[in-house]
């Protein structure tokens, strides 16, 4: 149940349908291609502004790459190396949707509606799109190595320990070394490009970088009542959802670049920030970012209007939820349980 003022409903509908009618040229012109701003079709912009489907049974190696023509490099090897289609699809899910799921409450949130103006330059968000795919690829790609769901690749491949009474190295960890190299070899990373080519494959590079630190050591214990008399380690990734959170982080440090004078400044001094070319979109336009504004999102909470909402206002809008309450047993013999219903309110808050 919701109590929405009329007049403040037809408002944001009123303004919604002004965008559209008023901007609506501007996203529709927006090329099908996948194209970025060098003028070739990219992977990581297909993987972000395609549809997340999921993969027909019995479907053929051929019919599961269909999604990828165009990319003539990316479509031969997703036909050839059996178990690659299936990572790809997952690989898609696991970017988009944290991608989604890190900016819904920021002034760009990942919305599909707009997602291929951003591949016409480099911004902070193209850096960002950049360095989440790689970082989902590769991340798919070791995990799949140890559940053996991709062919020539095994288990990760260990060091001595340093403590053989104690522990030794057993088990079957994420091949984060195969991965890599696959991954780089997927994307073209090592091939020569122009000044924007370059930038993005900086921000590839920092992806594949992030997944590596988020490699830890994982044990089993073995005695008598498992009483870890001595343990079998192994080198694990930890969940994409901290990868991601850390490729969050580095989108709100990223710092701009001119030329690839700087990325090589980056590379020398080893440094780990997201680059980008051109400053983002300015949403708090009366036109928005590419024609869309933030009029009718929700805010994560009052403050967060604030930055949201730019500086426009807010609406409180109060829901009423019912639960069940106060339970207790009718017939205990037949598992039947009463429940009183209970009220409940919640506020949220939209931008006007």
């Amino acid at each position: 149940m919701r109590h929405f003022p009329i007049t403040i409903a037809t408002y944001l509908l009123t303004v919604c349908l002004f965008d559209v009618v008023l901007y609506g040229n501007l996203i529709n012109n927006v090329t099908k291609s996948g194209k970025t701003v060098s003028g070739k079709k990219s992977f990581v912009a297909m993987l972000f502004s395609t549809n997340v489907t999921a993969i027909k049974p019995n479907s053929t190696q051929k019919e599961m790459c269909r999604w990828l023509r165009g990319l003539r490099h990316q479509d031969k090897i997703c036909k050839k190396k059996e178990g690659l289609p299936q990572l790809l699809e997952e690989t898609k899910k696991l970017a988009v949707s944290s991608c989604v799921e890190l900016f819904q409450y920021e002034q760009w949130n990942c919305s599909k509606t707009t997602i291929k103006n951003y591949f016409k330059s480099v911004y902070r968000e193209t850096a960002l799109m950049y360095s989440l795919a790689t970082s989902a690829l590769m991340y798919v790609i070791s995990r799949a190595c140890a559940e053996g769901k991709l062919t020539n690749c095994k288990c990760a491949s260990h060091g001595r320990s340093d403590n053989i009474s104690k522990w030794d190295w057993g088990g079957c960890g994420d091949n984060t070394k195969y991965a890599k190299k696959l991954t780089k070899h997927f994307l073209q990373l090592r091939k020569k490009g122009d000044s924007p080519n370059n930038v993005m494959k900086y921000n590839s590079e920092v992806g594949m970088k992030v997944v590596l630190q988020h490699k830890v050591k994982e044990c089993q214990c073995h005695g008598i009542s498992k009483s870890c008399t001595y343990k079998t380690c192994f080198m694990r990734i930890r969940p994409f959802r901290e990868i991601a959170s850390t490729l969050w982080q580095l989108y709100h440090t990223a710092i701009p670049v001119e030329s690839d004078n700087n990325i090589r400044y980056l590379k020398q001094h080893r440094k780990r920030n997201l680059v980008y070319l051109e400053n983002s979109p300015n949403f708090c336009n009366p036109r928005g970012a590419f024609g869309v504004t933030t009029t009718g999102r929700r805010c994560k909470d009052i403050n967060n209007c604030a930055t949201l909402c730019c500086t426009r206002k807010h609406v409180n809008v109060t829901e009423v939820f019912a639960d069940h309450c106060n339970c207790r047993w009718k017939h205990e013999s037949k598992f039947e349980v009463d429940c009183e219903k209970c009220y409940r309110e919640e506020v949220f808050y939209y931008c006007l």
